[in-house]
C-alpha cells in the first residue's frame, strides 16, 4: 500500500497543469459551499470514494445523438480530407513531370481517400470522462472523493487510468473485461468504492494480477504493508450533496474493448453476481450468458 500511494503521490505532484476539460467536468465541494458552482439538474453525476487519491476512465456508449454529432464531423472531415487529396495529386503530377525530365525516380502517387477505410477518431471517445488524481471533491486523513459531471446515459469503467488531452496516458485499461452503469439526469450515481472493493481476485490471474501478488508476497516476506489490499465496501455521498437525490451504482457486465491509448491491458477480476469469465470469455453472472468475444485492437502505434 505504501508503494501504492508513493506512486499515486508523485504522479499528482507532476501533474500540476491540468487541461481545462478535466477541470471542467470535475466539481469541488469547496466551490459548491462558496457558491461558486452549483449541481446542474440536466446533467448526471459520478460520485466515486477511495482511501487515497485515484484516478480512472469512464466511456460513454454511444447514443443516437452521439452517433448524429461523429456523423456531421465525419462528413466534415471527409470532405477536408478529399481537398488536401485533390491538392496533394496536383503537386504529385508536377513532381512526376519533373522526375520525368530529369530521369529520376517519380513519386508515389498519394493515396485517395477512402469512405470505408477513413477515420475520424473512435466514437467510443466522443463522450470520454477521466477522474483523479487532482481536483478531488472532498478529502480527509482517509477518504478522497470524486465528483465528475457527465452527460447522462450509459458508462463503461475503461479502467483505473490517468488521461488528460495532451499528456501521456498511465495506468491500464480494463479491455478484457469489466463493467458498466447508467447515470441519469438530475442524480448522483453514488459508484463508492465498489469499483476496488467489489472485485474477487481468483485464478485464472492475469499478467498484471499475477505481478501485483507476487509484489505482495515479497513485501510481506519483508514484514512490509502489500501493494493492495482490497477496501471494506463502502458508499454515501456528503451532506453538500443532498440537493440531487443519490443513487447506488448497479453495475452489469461489459465485453472487450479496444485499447485506445496503447497502454497495458488487463482486466477487472471477478464480481460475485456481477462479471465472471471463462478463459478469456467474459460472462454476464446475472444471467450466465457469454458476451460478445471479439480480438482486441491497439488503436495507437506503439513506438518501440
Amino acid at each position: 500500500m505504501t508503494m501504492l500511494r508513493t506512486t499515486i503521490a508523485a504522479l499528482a505532484a507532476a501533474l500540476t497543469l491540468i487541461p481545462a476539460l478535466a477541470q471542467a467536468q470535475a466539481v469541488e465541494e469547496k466551490n459548491l459551499l462558496s457558491g461558486k458552482a452549483r449541481l446542474d439538474p440536466a446533467k448526471g453525476y459520478i460520485f466515486v470514494q477511495a482511501n487515497m487519491r485515484s484516478q480512472g476512465v469512464f466511456l460513454r456508449v454511444p447514443d443516437d445523438s452521439t452517433r448524429a454529432e461523429y456523423q456531421k464531423d465525419w462528413d466534415e472531415a471527409f470532405a477536408k480530407a478529399q481537398k488536401k487529396y485533390a491538392s496533394a495529386i496536383k503537386t504529385w503530377e508536377k513532381d512526376v513531370a519533373i522526375a520525368k525530365s530529369t530521369g529520376s525516380k517519380p513519386p508515389t502517387r498519394p493515396e485517395e481517400p477512402n469512405r470505408d477505410t477513413f477515420s475520424a477518431g473512435a466514437i467510443e471517445l466522443r463522450d470520454m470522462v477521466a477522474y483523479g488524481p487532482m481536483f478531488v471533491f472532498g478529502k480527509s486523513e482517509t477518504r478522497f472523493t470524486y465528483l465528475t459531471a457527465v452527460k447522462p446515459g450509459t458508462y463503461v469503467y475503461y479502467g483505473p487510468m490517468y488521461y488528460a488531452p495532451g499528456l501521456a496516458p498511465a495506468g491500464q485499461c480494463y479491455c478484457m473485461g469489466t463493467v458498466r452503469f447508467e447515470v441519469k439526469a438530475g442524480a448522483i450515481t453514488d459508484l463508492g468504492n465498489s469499483l476496488a472493493a467489489l472485485p474477487q481476485i481468483a485464478p485464472p490471474y492475469s499478467v498484471g494480477t499475477q505481478a501485483m501478488l507476487k509484489q505482495n508476497e515479497e513485501r510481506r516476506a519483508k514484514g512490509k504493508e502489500p501493494v493492495w489490499s482490497p477496501p471494506a465496501l463502502a458508499y454515501g455521498v456528503p451532506d453538500s450533496l443532498k440537493a440531487l437525490p443519490a443513487v447506488k451504482a448497479e453495475l452489469v457486465a461489459n465485453g472487450k474493448l479496444n485499447n485506445y491509448f496503447g497502454v497495458p491491458i488487463d482486466r477487472m477480476p471477478p464480481i460475485p453476481g456481477v462479471l465472471d469469465y471463462r478463459r478469456d470469455t467474459v460472462i454476464d453472472a446475472r444471467t450466465g450468458a457469454d458476451l460478445p468475444n471479439p480480438p482486441i485492437r491497439t488503436q495507437v502505434r506503439i513506438k518501440k
